[in-house]
């Protein structure tokens, strides 16, 4: 086994917190093995990158044993663990005649894919997530094509790249682990009563149902407007909103709603100024809710 300990300066990890990424031979886990554990640990206000990777076979069962002593006690943060990792590594054990782990874990990717309906991701994976937190990965340039990080993990011989490839992969993990917050300010806008979050928007038929949060505790109100219907209740904001369904250019298919405040669009499209755009295809378009809302709540409170 090839063990490596290196020091890291994480600057979003808790001690009782764990960064895990894993390589494999495939994806199949009844047929496919553990190669490498990696893990972000913090112990006593340090913190250090540990790997272990195993030359052969034989040495699968001391990762798993290692997986079991690092994740004691301990909340483990991934990215697509609850999907890859965890059930790997609970097969792997269950292949060795050990029992499955069920760790406090939370997982990145599940936290991030809501905010997909609002914001043109080049893709989620975590080599593309992770440039939103200023990390730009310098792996290998072999391991651009996919295939060949899976023939160098089958064949183990030239382990430093995996491993190099592995310690991006924590790295870019530890760096997003509050990337939450990112997209909070980005759905985020102030009001004359209190700053306000757009948590949702969903559209059905006609009707957009909005969901915000807002910072503080507003009065419970209920308004009636000329095509939306605004709903407080403590810091939880709805607006029901009436919306139209068209072609907004030769490319684009959407929802607009009638825009009685006059809110300049944001958006690249040409569309008429009585419109306001609330959906483009598949993306709903956050800036102008955000402002639509505000207006909405203002002209009310």
């Amino acid at each position: 086994m090839i063990t490596l300990k290196k020091r890291y300066e994480a600057k979003n990890l808790k001690e009782d917190e764990i960064i895990l990424d894993i390589e494999t031979t495939g994806l199949d886990s009844s047929i496919d093995s553990l190669v490498l554990l990696g893990i972000i640990e913090k112990i006593d206000g340090k913190a250090y990158i540990y790997q272990y990777f195993a030359q052969d076979d034989s040495e699968e069962q001391r990762l798993l044993e290692i997986y079991k002593r690092k994740i004691s006690d301990k909340k483990v943060i991934t990215y697509n663990g609850d999907t890859f990792d965890i059930p790997f590594l609970n097969n792997r054990l269950i292949k060795h005649k050990d029992f499955p782990l069920l760790p406090q874990d939370l997982d990145l990717l599940k936290l991030i894919r809501p905010y997909n309906k609002f914001f043109d991701f080049e893709s989620l994976k975590l080599n593309d997530i992770e440039k939103l937190a200023g990390f730009y990965r310098n792996d290998p340039s072999r391991y651009k094509t996919f295939s060949k990080l899976t023939n160098d993990l089958k064949r183990r011989t030239n382990p430093y790249p995996i491993m190099k490839h592995n310690e991006n992969d924590l790295i870019a993990t530890e760096k997003i682990v509050y990337i939450e917050k990112y997209f909070e300010d980005k759905l985020s806008i102030d009001s004359n009563l209190s700053p306000i979050t757009l948590l949702n928007c969903d559209i059905n038929n006609d009707v957009a149902r909005i969901s915000l949060r807002s910072q503080n505790l507003l009065k419970e109100s209920y308004f009636n407007g000329e095509n939306y219907e605004l709903i407080i209740k403590g810091r939880t904001i709805i607006i029901n909103l009436q919306v139209l369904y068209g072609i907004l250019n030769r490319d684009v298919k959407g929802y607009v709603s009638i825009n009685n405040f006059e809110i300049k669009n944001e958006t690249s499209l040409s569309i008429d100024e009585h419109f306001l755009i609330i959906r483009e295809n598949f993306k709903y378009n956050h800036k102008n809710l955000l402002t639509l809302a505000k207006k909405i709540i203002e002209s009310h409170l």
